[in-house]
């Protein structure tokens, strides 16, 4: 797994198939709520459900009362006891699939989707499933080896990229130009070089290395630096320059400023990867470097606000405050902190804002696996943008806005991807959809 995702929390939900045996008789047990309103509610429909048992609407009604008071597992048993009754009630276990898959429950959700195709009324539920697996919108994929690219970053005219790969053993920074479909090598040491952002001027790459921690230790315990690649001169600068970890380099839209995570204010006496890193910013050549939060949580994914300027700018980042990765935005003094993201169900990381300012860009595990979403940047009008059982990570606008670059495994290795927001995805045939259902579960 990719170094910089080592630093987020992983929670993934593993669960049996649902079946029908263990679950009879459990609502005749009916859970105990000390509000007498509540209690009376859930007494009302169990007493409705026994009196139709065929009704699907009663049973809807008591999961969705008993999730919303954070019974999950009493929510499910309703639907799996109408479904021993039904097992071709393929509405209800549309029901089913789609709380299993709020609550976390994929195995459960996934093999629900599946057998409701599978029906002979498969073909009547496509258009509500097939979005929840298919892509949104026509994805391209730019790169072919058997080596993992990552981490790509736009030139100022959007037709070079720069990213990192690691075909030689180890990651090393190279360079592919859109309109030659051409692939150039950058750097070839034995270190690490990773995370490169290209400066607007075209010449410039900030990115991280290795090569001054020269401890013989496993990279996952090497620290890295932040350094400058000067492409017309051939000169690498370390701007960092402290024994402690800095990475995520990210320049302004104007190049004034870089942005980037470090852990130099943790001095607890903690394994390497309990250590938290904090968002700053700087100079683009190095100077002025800025602690902006102040807390004792992982900050990361920084992005500069375009027409951000020293008197009023914005940086929008993720951070595990809450428990779980929410995005959040600050002022260049980090005093103004406003919470952007609200998904208790998962962890939404990796800011990118579009270069006029209106949308950003992140991905998320919230409904399962890694995706990609887009939002205003006041976080209204979330938008999923990819589905699919692999993860998809670091999504990156295009400096015209009307596409998207990520990396994602979806080939087995990481490669780069890029989505046009310009052209709606093909409407998929029910058998490949399956195939990525399928492909979903033997991921788990």
């Amino acid at each position: 797994m990719l170094k910089t995702l080592l630093k987020i929390a992983f929670i993934f939900l593993l669960v049996s198939l649902w079946s029908c045996s263990g679950s009879k008789g459990q609502l005749d047990e009916i859970p105990e709520f000390q509000d007498e309103q509540l209690q009376s509610q859930v007494e009302e429909l169990q007493d409705k459900i026994s009196e139709n048992p065929q009704n699907p609407a009663y049973r809807t009604q008591l999961a969705e009362l008993y999730q919303q008071n954070g019974r999950n597992a009493d929510a499910l048993v309703v639907f799996e006891e109408g479904l021993a009754l039904n097992p071709n009630d393929q509405e209800l276990k549309y029901e089913y699939a789609q709380l299993a898959s709020r609550i976390g429950a994929t195995r459960k959700a996934l093999t629900a989707y599946k057998e409701i195709l599978q029906s002979s009324s498969g073909s009547d539920y496509l258009d509500r499933i097939a979005p929840q697996f298919v892509d949104a919108f026509a994805i391209t994929k730019l790169t072919t080896a058997s080596s993992n690219e990552a981490f790509g970053s736009f030139s100022k005219d959007g037709d070079r990229i720069v990213y990192q790969s690691d075909q030689d053993g180890n990651w090393d920074l190279f360079e592919f130009t859109l309109s030659s479909q051409s692939t150039k090598q950058l750097t070839a040491t034995p270190e690490h070089e990773e995370n490169p952002a290209l400066h607007p001027n075209g010449n410039i790459i900030a990115y991280t290395s290795t090569k001054e921690d020269a401890r013989n230790v496993e990279y996952d315990l090497k620290v890295r630096d932040i350094f400058l690649f000067d492409m017309v001169n051939n000169r690498h600068t370390n701007v960092t320059l402290n024994s402690s970890d800095d990475w995520n380099p990210k320049y302004s839209k104007d190049g004034n400023y870089i942005s980037f995570v470090s852990e130099r204010d943790d001095l607890r006496e903690v394994d390497f990867s309990q250590l938290t890193g904090e968002i700053y910013i700087m100079e683009n050549d190095g100077r002025f470097q800025l602690r902006l939060s102040k807390n004792d949580v992982q900050d990361g994914g920084p992005v500069i606000a375009p027409g951000s300027t020293e008197e009023k700018g914005t940086i929008y980042y993720d951070s595990n405050e809450t428990g779980d990765f929410e995005i959040y935005k600050t002022d260049f003094k980090g005093e103004k902190i406003t919470r952007i993201t609200f998904s208790p169900a998962g962890n939404d990381v990796a800011p990118d804002v579009s270069n006029n300012g209106d949308k950003i860009v992140f991905f998320s595990d919230r409904d399962g696996n890694y995706e990609l979403y887009m939002m205003n940047t006041d976080g209204s009008a979330e938008m999923r943008l990819t589905s699919n059982p692999s993860d998809d990570l670091n999504p990156v606008f295009s400096p015209d806005g009307t596409k998207i670059l990520f990396h994602s495994n979806r080939a087995g290795n990481y490669d780069l991807y890029l989505l046009d927001l310009t052209q709606q995805g093909v409407t998929p045939a029910l058998y490949d959809v399956i195939a990525n259902i399928d492909q979903a579960l033997q991921a788990l």
